[in-house]
């Protein structure tokens, strides 16, 4: 699959970068959770000197060719860009790609000799890689358990329209081979496991299950998870063959997995079905943009009643909803209109209506969402057990990921160097 978005050409990054104001307290620097240098960056395009500022973002960020192209910049950096108040953001996130698309990764390293001791690292996403870089810069030696290829969501499930494959397995091998001490193969589920060997343990496992929908039909042919469906079109595999699909969700998740099967099949029919309006959708604007481009549809004020049919999926009845009072998250709640319903005739339906984590480590203390709790330092409730991203935050950004990794090494090192209150 081609990319959706093209990388600025010289002339469009000089003049982008010349629209820079350089400001003194640097706002677009605060808010980006990675605290990339952004205004120096910017300032080495200006001078031509790309090799200098993909070193200045490589410093800061360890996944700089995935966030290039995928970072949520207008919910980040562009969001504070002083800019604002006189015309339009500077676009951040394309000059930062335009360097990255025409650097190389640096080769000069030095690196200190890794004599400290072992640390585990469970879960090889954005959190375990960029915990582990920043551990190996320390002198540790950081070993990453991961079952699968690592890189986590990017590598796995992030569609080849926004992340080509070849991108995010050239930085996820360059992070392992520089910093990695070891790649182990297997699954870990208690902390007796690692204890004996590992100095500190890192948890950076994500959410690895999905939500089911609790409405009749659920179980019929046709029905699918949207993280499945994007794993097999991320690994080539041919998608199921239908011709009408309905996917149930208004986060991220949901907004690409249609896009991904509307640029699959362009004859088919693909809509997003949402209980809430258009100002309620989690998605990112990015890629709802990109999703209307290539001609995915929406229904919203629209709740999933019951799946029809007989065997296989025929259609979906769904309750129209007005907007009520807003719930804790500040989102206005979906109220049913009575007597409402009506049916969208489809032959498949997606259920993406959010990510649940796997509950292994019994002795770690979690929340009602499953989630780890931790503190300020990213400790758990048992001594030396570390965790961030997803398993923390739930589902979240690259970008938020990398920077609990980076938190929770500098913070592994505090801890077993003598520090107090991890």
């Amino acid at each position: 699959m081609e990319e959706i978005e093209k990388t600025f050409s010289k002339e469009q990054a000089a003049i982008e970068a010349e629209r820079c104001l350089y400001c003194y307290d640097a706002p677009c620097e605060t808010a980006c959770p990675a605290h990339v240098p952004i205004a120096e960056f910017i300032q080495s395009i200006r001078t031509d000197n790309l090799k200098g500022a993909r070193e200045i973002i490589q410093e800061a960020h360890p996944l700089i060719e995935t966030c290039g192209r995928i970072c949520p910049e207008e919910s980040f950096c562009q969001s504070a860009c002083t800019r604002i108040k006189m015309d339009t953001p500077i676009k951040i996130r394309e000059l930062h790609r335009y360097i990255t698309d025409n650097t190389d990764p640096s080769e000069n390293l030095e690196l200190v000799p890794a004599t400290k001791g072992k640390i585990a690292i469970v879960g090889g996403g954005p959190a375990g890689l960029a915990c582990a870089r920043e551990l190996r810069r320390f002198g540790y030696q950081p070993v990453v358990f991961e079952k699968k290829q690592l890189g986590g969501v990017p590598a796995n499930e992030i569609s080849a329209t926004r992340l080509p494959e070849e991108i995010e397995k050239k930085e996820a091998r360059f992070v392992h081979h520089n910093f990695v001490s070891e790649v182990k193969d297997t699954t870990i589920k208690s902390l007796e496991e690692l204890d004996k060997e590992y100095s500190a343990i890192f948890i950076s496992t994500g959410l690895s299950g999905e939500l089911n929908l609790d409405i009749p039909g659920n179980n019929l042919d046709g029905v699918y998870y949207s993280r499945e469906l994007l794993k097999r079109a991320k690994s080539g595999a041919k998608l199921p063959h239908f011709k009408r699909v309905g996917v149930i969700g208004g986060g991220n998740v949901a907004v690409e997995v249609a896009s991904v099967l509307k640029i699959e099949d362009p004859l088919r029919d693909v809509e997003v079905i949402y209980r809430r309006g258009t100002k309620e959708l989690k998605a990112f604007k990015k890629e709802i943009e990109e999703a209307i481009e290539v001609g995915v549809t929406f229904q919203f004020l629209a709740i999933p009643k019951k799946i029809e049919g007989d065997k296989r999926v025929e259609g979906l009845v769904v309750t129209r909803a007005h907007l009520g009072e807003k719930d804790p998250s500040g989102r206005r709640n979906p109220v049913p209109i009575p007597n409402s319903d009506f049916v969208i005739p489809l032959d498949a339906v997606v259920i993406a209506i959010g990510q649940k984590a796997d509950v292994y480590f019994p002795k770690v203390e979690r929340d009602a969402k499953g989630l780890v709790k931790v503190s300020d330092g990213l400790m758990a409730n048992v001594k030396g057990v570390f965790a961030g991203g997803d398993i923390v935050r739930g589902a979240s950004t690259v970008v938020e990921c990398v920077a609990d990794g980076k938190k929770a090494a500098q913070n592994i090192a505090k801890y077993l160097e003598g520090g107090k209150n991890v």
